[in-house]
């Protein structure tokens, strides 16, 4: 028995029950793809996806809804450029020629569309005979094959792209990538790989030769940057809360938070009152600071939150005229970053 109906007999017989799975619909597919990008399958994420589907049904929902509302059903599973990108697939298609891409080579035209996604897309839903080679399926082959280069490498994915290609099963493409996908989650995981229950384990390379933990190789050079940021959670005479969007090209653009000072260096309270009055031009009169510490990929953000009352009104201050102001039960309209969230959870507003 071949390497593609071992793995297949596999899967069915393990394979994770997922709601996408239980469909054929390029759409859903395609958001549950997104959705997994840089993430990992979890009960958050099959709680968002069924969400986000009830919420938008079908591309011509999702296209005629605005930006706002799309980031607040994405809200909490970050990487909200691919919430931006999915809006724009959808609308581009309602713009031209309204019907789902069914080629490889089509579907990667658009963005947030790469290799692997568009690979995903079209084995599955429309049985093109292309691997789709995701980081699962790098360790998979890497420690299969006995390949030592590094898998972060764009010659090395397409190596492995030739390769597997050659022995995928070629009436059941969309089967075969998603059985790869899940021995990657389930055996062949990063740590403590279950090699005696792999149904490949006789033909591995690694297992015969004592490798399974030396592959991947996985060469990262890792930047982190460490941001200071500290919001103010301001409410004038009215209880108005004050809101901005973030539209610059930074962490978190398109979402909402609140005025914002950030520093290079840690402050002391004393100094970001002080640079709170002499910014905004504002008299406080109580405070209270909530802390946490968020990592993203290359940054590290100390955020301070001080949640601030004035007695101004603060509409007819020329120094707020970048920002809106919105009554605390409209808060759960907009999407924020997760820290946000958190804040506003504490202080018990969502």
């Amino acid at each position: 028995m071949g390497f593609s109906k071992k793995i297949i007999n596999w899967y069915k017989k393990n394979y994770r029950k997922l709601p996408w799975r239980e469909t054929k619909n390029p759409y859903y597919i395609l958001v549950s793809e997104f959705m997994l990008q840089q993430t990992r399958v979890s009960k958050t994420i099959i709680k968002s996806y069924l969400n986000f589907i009830r919420k938008f049904p079908n591309l011509e929902k999702l296209a005629q809804a605005e930006e706002k509302d799309v980031l607040k059903k994405w809200e909490g599973l970050g990487y909200y450029s691919r919430a931006k990108y999915l809006h724009s697939f959808a609308k581009e298609l309602k713009n031209g020629k309204n019907f789902f891409p069914v080629k490889y080579q089509e579907l990667i035209k658009y963005k947030g569309i790469g290799p692997y996604t568009g690979a995903a897309i079209a084995s599955i839903c429309f049985h093109e005979i292309i691997p789709a080679i995701d980081g699962n399926a790098c360790r998979v082959f890497s420690r299969y094959f006995g390949i030592s280069n590094d898998i972060t490498s764009t010659t090395t994915k397409n190596m492995l792209r030739v390769i597997v290609s050659k022995i995928m099963d070629f009436e059941r493409p969309g089967i075969f990538n998603q059985a790869i996908m899940d021995l990657g989650s389930i055996l062949c995981i990063p740590k403590n790989p279950k090699c005696l229950l792999c149904p490949v384990k006789n033909s591995c390379f690694s297992l015969r030769n004592g490798t399974v933990h030396k592959l991947p190789v996985k060469k990262i050079k890792k930047f982190i940057k460490h941001r200071f940021f500290y919001y103010i959670f301001i409410r004038d005479r009215n209880n108005n809360i004050c809101l901005s969007k973030r539209l610059n090209k930074d962490i978190w653009k398109g979402l909402y938070d609140f005025p914002l000072i950030e520093s290079k260096k840690n402050l002391s309270i004393h100094e970001i009152i002080d640079k709170i009055c002499k910014i905004f031009q504002i008299v406080i009169y109580n405070t209270s600071i909530y802390k946490i510490e968020h990592k993203l990929t290359h940054q590290v953000l100390s955020i301070r939150f001080l949640s601030c009352e004035t007695l101004q009104d603060l509409k007819k201050n020329k120094f707020f005229d970048n920002f809106f102001f919105i009554q605390p039960n409209q808060i759960v309209e907009y999407p924020f970053p997760r820290p946000i969230i958190l804040f506003l959870k504490h202080e018990k507003m969502i």
